[in-house]
């Protein structure tokens, strides 16, 4: 058996164990669980929809449903999405599947499957999002593994930070390699919060021997992000610089985006969210330009029902780009959530 697997194996069975020991001012009547889930349904078209179906066609982002458990100080989480398939590490219909402890603001411990602290947007919950889809950037974060991670938020008013230790992060777009012997993936994360106003994070990652070539590259992921929100105003911005895609020794590429939004009414807020990626390998670049109509059918909850609608613009080297990620032709994009 793998050596990574086993030790990874090891640490969960070990903080499941310690957690059960470890005394609480609580009761079983002191448990709470809170059900969540959401669909989202898509109607889809353009030339940059490419799946070999007619045009339009009906689909779906994600179909999931899940828990979190709260019991003293220990937590958990579990949440499925029965719009994927196929395994890696656990099967791709499994999200999340954790159990940690919260000793304080200044530190909380969990273990299992959840995402890596690596790309602002991509750790923002799908059914939150500004646009329908997670945009170029997604392929190069580090996306879920199995893993351990310690936390901390709100220290000395607003600093918070994440360092996780994973299994190769073989959910990602970036990262096709590094499932034998002692290869493993890390992740580190600082960030700075001034109440609901001002977010601003660095992180950086790592998973190792990350291609399928004789000569596999560790590949890393430098990720600098800020959003800022003031009266019906959002503003973001985000860059992330990726080493080694795909264990390829040079091939190197960087996304960045800027984000506008403005939501002139409780029922109807307008984005713009323009990305531009560069891949160095092939010196080629990629633009894509979304624009966006979101519709918030209950205001008074905003993502429980909500009518999302985008119209994307590709420009750049659509017919030579060679990085991962970002539509190559334009599309049109709807979708439609419900969310409890």
């Amino acid at each position: 058996m793998k050596k990574s697997f086993v030790l990874m194996s090891f640490i969960v069975m070990a903080v499941s164990l310690a957690l059960l020991t470890i005394p609480m001012k609580a009761s079983a009547a002191d448990l709470q669980v809170k059900w969540f889930g959401y669909s989202q349904i898509t109607v889809e078209g353009g030339d940059g929809v490419e799946d070999g179906l007619s045009d339009p066609r009906i689909g779906a982002d994600r179909v999931r449903i899940g828990y979190k458990a709260k019991l003293g100080n220990v937590f958990s989480k579990l949440q499925i999405d029965f719009n994927k398939t196929g395994e890696n590490i656990l099967p791709q219909i499994i999200k999340d599947a954790e159990v940690g402890y919260k000793f304080n603001n200044s530190a909380s411990f969990k273990a299992g499957m959840f995402k890596t602290p690596v790309g602002m947007d991509f750790n923002t919950s799908g059914k939150k999002l500004d646009i329908t889809k997670r945009g170029m950037e997604k392929a190069l974060v580090l996306e879920r593994s199995l893993g351990v991670m310690v936390s901390g938020r709100k220290i000395a008013g607003g600093f918070g930070y994440d360092i996780g230790y994973f299994n190769p992060t073989t959910r990602s777009g970036a990262v096709s390699g590094g499932t034998t012997g002692d290869d493993k993936a890390y992740a580190v994360r600082g960030m700075y919060d001034m109440g609901n106003i001002l977010h601003a994070e660095v992180s950086y990652g790592k998973s190792e021997k990350a291609g399928t070539t004789p000569d596999l590259e560790d590949y890393s992921v430098l990720d600098v992000a800020a959003s800022y929100k003031v009266q019906g105003a959002t503003l973001k911005a985000e860059y992330i610089d990726a080493k080694n895609v795909l264990g390829e020794d040079g091939k190197d590429q960087t996304v960045w985006y800027l984000h506008a939004g403005y939501q002139f009414t409780p029922m109807y807020e307008t984005v713009v969210r323009y990305y531009q990626g560069n891949d160095d390998l092939s010196d080629t670049s990629l633009s894509n330009t979304f624009l966006g109509l979101n519709v918030y059918l209950n205001p008074a909850k905003k993502y429980a029902s909500r009518i999302q609608l985008n119209y994307v613009f590709a420009s750049g080297d659509t017919d030579t780009w060679d990085g991962l990620g970002g539509y190559r032709d334009d599309a049109i994009l709807a979708q439609y959530q419900v969310a409890f």
